[in-house]
């Protein structure tokens, strides 16, 4: 068993006022780190440091995209008073409850070199909070 450490840097951009969810697009960028792991077969974890981000799968396409951030405006709004606020004088509580929701990590199986995910299925950074962010995100390969 080989264990694989690697991070790839990501910078978000701040998200639209309305929307407060900026989405980066990480598959291309772990496949390559992946192809240099001498892993061939076996387990990536890939993990976000901090409680206003997460990683996840989603369809990576224009609508579902925008889909996706109304929900999270529908689901935890950020027009609301945190009690978050009162404590760091940060108006970002709601970021904190969406990356809860949502979590940090994502582990998906390898094999011959290659994610086994859907053929439309892509692994994101998901950005709450409310301003630019630079992300490590953390990718650890298992297996042989």
């Amino acid at each position: 068993m080989l264990i694989v450490t690697r991070k790839i840097n990501v910078e978000t951009n701040s998200p639209r006022e309305e929307q407060s969810v900026a989405i980066v697009n990480l598959t291309p960028r772990i496949q390559q780190q992946m192809e240099l792991s001498y892993i061939t077969n076996g387990n990536l974890t890939a993990f976000v440091p901090g409680t206003t981000a997460s990683i996840a799968t989603i369809e990576y396409e224009d609508g579902l995209l925008n889909d996706f951030r109304k929900m999270w405006s529908r689901v935890v709004p950020r027009d609301i008073v945190y009690k978050h606020q009162f404590m760091w004088e940060e108006n970002n509580g709601f970021s904190h409850i969406r990356a809860s929701l949502m979590g940090q990590s994502l582990v998906v199986p390898i094999n011959n070199k290659r994610m086994i995910i859907g053929q439309y299925q892509a692994i994101v950074l998901v950005e709450f909070d409310n301003r630019a962010r630079k992300r490590d995100v953390v990718l650890q390969f298992m297996g042989e």
